[in-house]
């Protein structure tokens, strides 16, 4: 059973940081309680366009926030000052983009005001190390059974290098892309179309079950009770300052563009992000709830780690490396 809570927005973001400054625990139970800012941003330093939301606490949904504008400041000196991008639509959310370029080292503080001086929330960041260049990918189609059924798959060893001397937080992101040929149904003119799918299996993987790997008829029969990593978040604690081969699975065939024959090109970009404790905390939170390990009515009452001040949210900020796997 999954459920849905909407005191923060659920960002599925493929870009993430790292914090400094105190992470408070902000309870989802927001009855009786006045409103509050939400800033949610999981940033990637390596992009200049980044999309920072804006809300406000509700006891059913988040509400809206009029009149608006964030500060950006990167140690110490403002590099931006922003105003929110027009609200369209139905789902008329504030939002803005950031395009200040950001470095490892960097101490990063995001201030969002409304313009009549009743909200002001903060958040501050330094910008983690560059994840070391993934030393190696080998892949071989193998077959395996998902779900009780029998298929081929795609199975990548990606041998990574921790970084030394540091207590390190990542992500592993598996973006696969299908470029084809569609047809426009209204004026028959042909367009090129990308579809992303970042589905992977990783319950093989010492590191990524959290020293808990499974096979398909523990997940099948519900044998064991524990979140999915949906999110490919990890720490270095099994391998600090050492290399380590992740296994991981994703099925070959290409995504769905029409029919195969429109298919330009298939392939998969293998992505290693170093992110905060905060966005680690963050994800691992979102892993649970977003499971059938966590059901509200007999778990304790949820709470989701936060690093804004004023308010509540998630501003976090990651680097990355990445290599480019074609698939025949």
């Amino acid at each position: 059973m999954r459920h849905h809570l909407y005191t923060f927005p659920l960002l599925v973001i493929m870009a993430i940081l790292t914090t400094v400054s105190c992470e408070n625990d902000l309870p989802l139970n927001v009855k009786g309680h006045s409103p509050k800012l939400i800033m949610n941003a999981l940033i990637n330093a390596d992009s200049l366009r980044n999309t920072l939301f804006l809300n406000l606490t509700g006891k059913e949904h988040p509400g809206n926030v009029e009149n608006a504008f964030l500060e950006i400041r990167v140690n110490g000196e403002i590099k931006e000052k922003l105003y929110p991008l027009p609200q369209t639509g139905e789902n008329r959310q504030c939002k803005f983009n950031i395009s200040t370029r950001f470095t490892p080292g960097d101490v990063v503080r995001i201030d969002a005001y409304t313009e009549d001086g009743q909200y002001h929330a903060w958040a501050e960041a330094i910008v983690p190390s560059r994840p070391l260049e993934i030393v190696r990918i080998d892949t071989l189609t193998v077959s395996m059974t998902q779900h009780g059924f029998q298929q081929d798959y795609l199975r990548y060893k990606i041998t990574i290098q921790d970084i030394s001397d540091e207590t390190n937080y990542y992500r592993l992101i598996m973006d696969k892309q299908t470029i084809g040929k569609i047809t426009d149904e209204t004026t028959g003119k042909p367009s090129i179309r990308i579809v992303h799918d970042y589905n992977f299996i990783s319950r093989e993987d010492v590191v990524l079950t959290d020293g808990h790997p499974v096979t398909d008829d523990d997940e099948t029969n519900g044998m064991f009770d524990t979140a999915e990593n949906i999110y490919g978040i990890f720490d270095d604690s099994r391998f600090k300052n050492q290399t380590y081969t992740l296994t991981v699975y994703n099925r070959p065939v290409p995504n769905i563009i029409d029919n195969p024959e429109n298919i330009l090109e298939n392939f998969v970009t293998v992505r290693l992000l170093s992110i905060s404790q905060t966005e680690y905390r963050y994800l691992t939170a979102l892993n649970l709830i977003e499971s059938d390990a966590f059901d509200e009515i007999i778990n304790e009452p949820f709470k989701y780690p936060s690093n804004v001040h004023g308010g509540t949210g998630i501003v976090s900020i990651s680097t990355e490396v990445s290599q480019k796997i074609l698939i025949n």
